[in-house]
């Protein structure tokens, strides 16, 4: 897309969301991020006040896109099982197509050189509240079985990512099956809904 198709914020927060993705918030200048996003250095300081604050929107634009899923998926009409499996896919293919922002979210709350994580902390727990919400809904409808929701909606919520970690990272654990991602958000939502162990 041409420069002129698109604000030079968006601009800097994109070359920024990559930059800090792979060098991480200490590895990154402000220059590295006006020469990525073709302005200046004048022209960041201008929409940002400082590194930490370009920073602190680059995470929380990433967020949003987060939290727009979970509000879409979990927030409907449909059944709770179809609303766990619907926020389980579209989360999934979200992150995946999206590795970079999924890297800079894992070095918000990993790297001691980034600013305090805590909008990434806080809307993780405003997601499980969410699923607790639905899962919550399944069990008045006996729809699933009477558990702990919150513990179940954690539980969920960590399935999930540590797949889409561990493939983003390209670590062994998220070796590639070939699968397109709506066929393992299933496999995923009906591990978590089923198990494993025969039905005695």
């Amino acid at each position: 897309m041409p420069h002129s198709d698109v604000s030079a914020r968006e601009r800097i927060l994109a070359a920024a969301g990559g930059l800090f993705a792979e060098q991480g918030f200490d590895g990154v200048s402000v220059a590295d991020i006006a020469a990525a996003s073709g302005t200046s250095t004048g022209l960041v300081y201008y929409h940002f006040k400082d590194k930490a604050a370009l920073y602190e929107s680059v995470v929380r634009e990433g967020l949003h896109l987060l939290e727009d899923t979970a509000v879409r998926t979990l927030g409907g009409d449909e059944r709770p099982i179809d609303r766990i499996r619907a926020f389980v896919c579209e989360y999934m293919a979200l992150l995946e197509g999206q590795p970079a922002l999924m890297r800079l979210l894992i070095r918000s709350v990993t790297d001691v050189s980034t600013p305090p994580p805590g909008h990434v902390l806080m809307r993780s727990a405003t997601t499980i509240d969410r699923l607790q919400a639905v899962i919550d809904e399944g069990i008045a409808c006996a729809e699933f079985r009477s558990t702990d929701s919150h513990l179940a909606a954690t539980a969920l919520f960590a399935l999930v990512n540590t797949l889409i970690t561990a493939r983003v990272l390209e670590t062994p654990l998220g070796q590639d099956s070939g699968d397109p991602v709506e066929v393992r958000a299933e496999f995923m939502t009906e591990l978590f809904l089923r198990g494993v162990a025969r039905c005695s």
